[in-house]
């Protein structure tokens, strides 16, 4: 990437001074969480804002695409009973579609320290030249397509040197082949330091590597550095995502290992990421989920034990080859 920018740019490698620093943010914390993506899985931010309203801290959710952006929104509106009143409302919506005079008010708002704006619904289009600096979670709601993307927008939070939390929802759909770079597919199964991780897809071969489970600055203790990094944590005081949200919907990663093991030919990890996906096919409005019908995701189901290939699930009957081999990602990243 570097070679490129001073290719575009015509600058001279040998005269030209480079200063170069991991995106490295040691206020932010990092948490990765396994997601059936449902929405009442948010219900804890949602019970936050009817608790501290103005006070509620605020947080921008990063969704992939307008329709999840749409339906958390109205979700959250249903929930607070958000009036017609702009200036008094706690959330808002936030994409290429949203009506000018809501840009506006989102971006006149919430960028304000005494703003009713708490909650943001917003695509990859909120954010560019806005500098917010007392966000204090960004919440994606789905995998990020590029570490590139994730590194900007997770760098909205915290910007004042508070500490800050970002959260990636992320479902075994949103990392199978094709929907994702592998680089965001790694960063979201690793049991390593998400830290290190992430810093490390930025490195350059003049910046040392980072060390294992540390930020750049020294932790005041590892739970404070990210979800996987915690499980090594001995302060006895742990920082916990789900604790502070007082939420009983996530999924513990202790949960979410037992959820992933086969169990005979009823599994609910399968079904779960076989319903993602048939979600994602009607939403596509292009007739292949008429293929991939609650008939056919039981059968899967039913086998998923004996299935190692895409020849094996069109035995099963599935005609189209392209979606046996969405299948068999999504029953590979169970197994894995």
């Amino acid at each position: 990437m570097r070679d490129e920018i001073m290719k575009k740019l015509q600058m001279i490698r040998n005269d030209t001074c480079t200063v170069s620093l991991l995106p490295d943010r040691p206020n932010v914390i990092y948490h990765m969480q396994k997601s059936n993506k449902k929405k009442e899985e948010l219900n804890w931010l949602l019970n936050e804002l009817k608790t501290n309203g103005k006070s509620s801290k605020k947080t921008i959710v990063y969704c992939r695409n307008i329709m999840s952006c749409a339906d958390l929104y109205e979700h959250f509106c249903n929930g607070i009973e958000q009036g017609n009143d702009l200036e008094k409302r706690m959330v808002a919506m936030f994409h290429r579609s949203t009506a000018d005079t809501n840009k506006t008010h989102v971006l006149s708002q919430f960028p304000s320290y005494d703003t009713n704006l708490r909650v943001i619904f917003a695509t990859i289009a909120f954010g560019m030249g806005v500098d917010i600096p007392d966000i204090e979670r960004v919440i994606h709601w789905g995998a990020p397509r590029g570490l590139e993307q994730y590194s900007q927008e997770s760098g909205r939070a915290g910007r004042d040197g508070r500490e800050s939390v970002s959260c990636v929802y992320y479902s075994g759909y949103d990392i199978a082949k094709n929907r994702c770079k592998e680089s965001v597919r790694d960063f979201c199964t690793t049991t390593k330091c998400l830290r290190m991780q992430l810093t490390s897809h930025f490195k350059l071969d003049d910046i040392a590597s980072p060390s294992s489970g540390t930020r750049s600055s020294q932790p005041t203790s590892l739970c404070r550095c990210c979800s996987n990094c915690k499980v090594n944590c001995e302060c006895g005081n742990c920082f916990s995502f789900h604790d502070e949200n007082s939420s009983n919907d996530l999924l513990s990663r202790e949960d979410d290992f037992l959820l992933g093991q086969f169990c005979g030919f009823l599994n609910e990890a399968v079904r779960e990421n076989l319903l993602d996906f048939y979600e994602f096919l009607v939403e596509e409005q292009e007739g292949r989920h008429l293929l991939f019908n609650s008939s056919m995701i039981e059968t899967v189901v039913e086998n998923a034990d004996f299935i190692f290939s895409e020849d094996d699930i069109v035995s099963l009957g599935l005609i189209d080859h392209n979606l046996a081999g969405d299948i068999l990602e999504l029953i590979a990243e169970v197994k894995d």
